[in-house]
This record gives structure tokens, sequence and C-alpha cells, in this order.
């Protein structure tokens, strides 16, 4: 009998390869991206679901930390159920972000997002998709068939893009710099799996989580809680830290433990700063980054390709709880890989 999450497992080993290859392709892809969204365009906005919607969301902060440009994530259902049109988005650059390219929903909004003016820039996996037919721009990821439900090296493969598409806007090629060492750090997380397996042991019966992280971290964690969510079935949920201290901290208990991602970056410090609110309430506080105390780390580039780092531990977590729960997460109970909403 095959371990369980093998193809998950696999899947994740692939990641410094695929990201590799995408490095080697970002130059040609910044020039492919700039002849149709150069730095003269009004505002850049997003279309996305799933996991695809948490690397759009860590592409969306790229964009506007480097531009200054207005960025919004498109809700679908305005249009696909209220029947809603696009307006005031001429001139603007559209990017839909999905996996596979099918999603009945997301087609027809970047379509009709298109048809009201905005250059439309696909992001997929399958070259042949519904999605890049309609397309201006398709960026294929290559990263090979993924057969596991919860998508990894895909998730990844998108973030990345999303600083080749920060950089195409802003002109700031040093995003390319900061891109290039990327794999090689994913490499390095990849090679560290145990502290996760250790943390999962110590999450093995909790009423539910918290995950927790800012700015570039943030997309992480809504990606982490997502991956336990659909591998484990455990409740949790992923807040940026700003938000938590808003409310939802309340929910902190000996049971529902704090899982916090926190790197080198301005925001980071915040989210360190939550373990003094953790101890207040019996809540269990797990760190997990580049900085001192963390029961696992990534290395601490400075930039904001940490968060991706923060991505890939997160996809170890999952995969570790999964398996000590005695669970198959390339197979999550009622989950299909590609998800037809409409």
């Amino acid at each position: 009998m095959s371990p369980l999450g093998d193809s998950m497992a696999a899947e994740m080993a692939q990641q410094p390869a695929t990201l590799t290859r995408l490095v080697a392709r970002l130059p040609a892809i910044v020039d492919q991206v700039r002849e149709v969204a150069g730095p003269a365009i009004p505002g850049v906005a997003f279309v996305a679901r799933g996991s695809s919607d948490n690397a759009a969301l860590f592409a969306r902060y790229a964009v506007g930390l480097r531009t200054g440009l207005p960025t919004v994530l498109v809700a679908p259902s305005l249009m696909t159920a209220f029947g809603s049109r696009p307006r005031g988005f001429k001139g603007w650059t559209v990017v839909a972000v999905s996996q596979s390219g099918a999603t009945p929903e997301i087609v027809e909004v970047a379509a009709a997002m298109q048809s009201s003016g905005a250059t439309l820039i696909a992001i997929t996996n399958s070259g042949g998709s519904a999605l890049g037919a309609v397309a201006e721009v398709t960026v294929v990821l290559e990263a090979g068939p993924e057969d596991a439900v919860p998508a990894t090296k895909t998730v990844t493969a998108q973030m990345l893009l999303g600083l080749a598409l920060a950089a195409a806007v802003s002109g700031d090629a040093t995003l390319l710099q900061d891109a290039a060492v990327i794999p090689g750090a994913v490499a390095e997380v990849l090679a560290d799996a145990e502290p996760m397996t250790c943390l999962a042991q110590k999450l093995v019966g909790v009423r539910g989580l918290s995950v927790v992280g800012r700015g570039f971290a943030y997309p992480a964690a809504l990606e982490t809680a997502l991956k336990l969510q659909e591998t484990s079935g455990v409740m949790a949920h992923g807040f940026s830290t700003s938000d938590f201290r808003h409310g939802p901290i309340r929910v902190s208990a000996p049971d529902v433990p704090i899982v916090a991602l926190a790197g080198s970056l301005p925001t980071d410090a915040d989210t360190r700063e939550l373990q003094s609110a953790a101890e207040a309430r019996n809540a269990p506080f797990h760190l997990i980054g580049s900085s001192p105390g963390s029961v696992a780390g990534w290395p601490a580039l400075g930039t904001m390709a940490e968060g991706l780092l923060a991505t890939v531990r997160g996809q170890q977590l999952a995969l570790s709880l999964a398996r000590e729960l005695g669970l198959d997460p390339d197979h999550p109970a009622g989950l299909q890989k590609v998800t037809l909403t409409h």
C-alpha cells in the first residue's frame, strides 16, 4: 500500500525544480506582460477562487507595494449570480488565476471584464484551457500534472508569477533578483520537514485552530488554513494578524491554538507580539518563520518572497497532520481536483 499522501508529498518535492524552470522564463514573461500592462495602466484586478485566490492576494500585495496602483480582488458572484456588469475598468489589467483554467465563473467574469475594456492576462497550468482561449496573454505555469486534490506546486508557481507581474507593471527589475533565490530557499525548507511533523503531533485532537500572518505572510496563512481544512477536516481559519486582534482572538483557548507565520519583514513583528495575548488565554502559540523561538524556520530573505516559504511550511503541516490522523490528503472525502463553480 502506498503511503498516505504520496502524490501530495511528491508534488511538494517537485517545487524547487518547478520554480527553477519558471525563474528561467521570468524575463520573457515580464516582457510579454509589459506589452499589455505597462506602467500607464490605472489599476489591476484579480479574479480567482480557492488556492488560486490566495496566490492572487499575494500578487495583489506585490503589485500594490511596488506600484501604489489600485488593486482589487473581484467578487465573481456579483456578476454570475446577481447579474451586475463591470464598470470603470477600461484600461485596467485583469489577472485571472486558475490552476485548471476551467472554472466556469472565472472564465465568465474574466471575459465580462475584458469586454468592459480591460486587458485580460490568464495564469493557468493548462495551456489549452477555456480561460487561456479568451485572454490576450496566457502565462502557463508548466508545473506538470498535479494529481493530489490539494494544490501545492501550482500555488507557489502562481505566487512566483505574482512577483513577475509586479516587475512588469512597476519596471522594478530587482524583483527578478528576489525571485531567483526562491527555488533554493524552498528546497531548504522542504529538506527540514521534521519540525512540522512534531507540530502536527501536537495538533492532533484540537477543537480548532487559527493561522495568522500579516503582509506577505497573510496569503500564506489563508492558504495554510485551507490546506488543513482540505486534508484533515480540521476547523482551521486564516486571519490577518491585525484582523485577528479585532475579535477572533477571543476563540483562542487551550484546545484552540494559534499557528503564527512570521518572517523578517516589517509586518511580522506584529504577529510575533501575539504570543503574550495567547499566553493570557492559555492558548498554545506555535511560531513558524525566521524569528528566534520558531518551532520551524525558513531563510530570512528580507523580501516578499518569504510568503512562498511560509506557504510551503503550511503544506508540510497539512500533509503531516493528515498522516497523523490516518487520512489520505491526496483524496479528501467529498472533494475533487477541479471545482466547477458557477
